[in-house]
């Protein structure tokens, strides 16, 4: 082997490990829904008591509507996921907010004292449903997954 393979060999690898370390640091990808609607959480850490914020950009030809009682899940991964326990909603479960095509909307959140581990949002949504009309969950939608410690 000559000098000009072993530099084009070394310059490969150094150009792998480049891509290899790019991708691990890189944030996570936001899970995208069928249809272009994708869930992003601001961070990938929480603490109970912190305050996550949420960003749901629809990229979808469907406007997006979401329940006055339920508009998010949190759930916990256990080799499947799991809803925590909610009490059942005290009022008629209407559709109270939605977001247009093409369109951002974000909301905040406090984690409330929950265990440690793998966590995302679910979030129910009714298509192209009306303000103030009973909410239909037709499509749940999943934020990324983020850690609790």
């Amino acid at each position: 082997m000559n000098n000009k393979d072993g530099l084009i060999i070394i310059s490969g690898v150094l150009i792998l490990t480049g891509i290899i370390l790019t991708s691990y640091f890189l944030p996570a990808r936001p899970v995208v829904s069928e249809g272009g609607i994708a869930i992003i959480t601001d961070k990938e850490e929480y603490l109970p008591g912190d305050e996550l914020k949420v960003k749901i950009e629809n990229n979808s030809e469907d406007k997006v509507c979401f329940s006055s009682c339920y508009p998010y899940f949190i759930q916990k991964e256990n080799g499947n996921w799991k809803d925590y326990r909610y009490e059942d909603c005290p009022e008629e479960n209407l559709v109270e907010k939605c977001i247009e095509p093409k369109t951002v909307r974000a909301f905040e959140l406090t984690i409330p004292q929950i265990p440690e581990g793998y966590h995302r949002l679910s979030i129910g949504a009714c298509l192209n449903c009306q303000l103030n009309e009973v909410f239909k969950n037709t499509r749940e939608l999943f934020s990324n997954k983020f850690i609790i410690k």
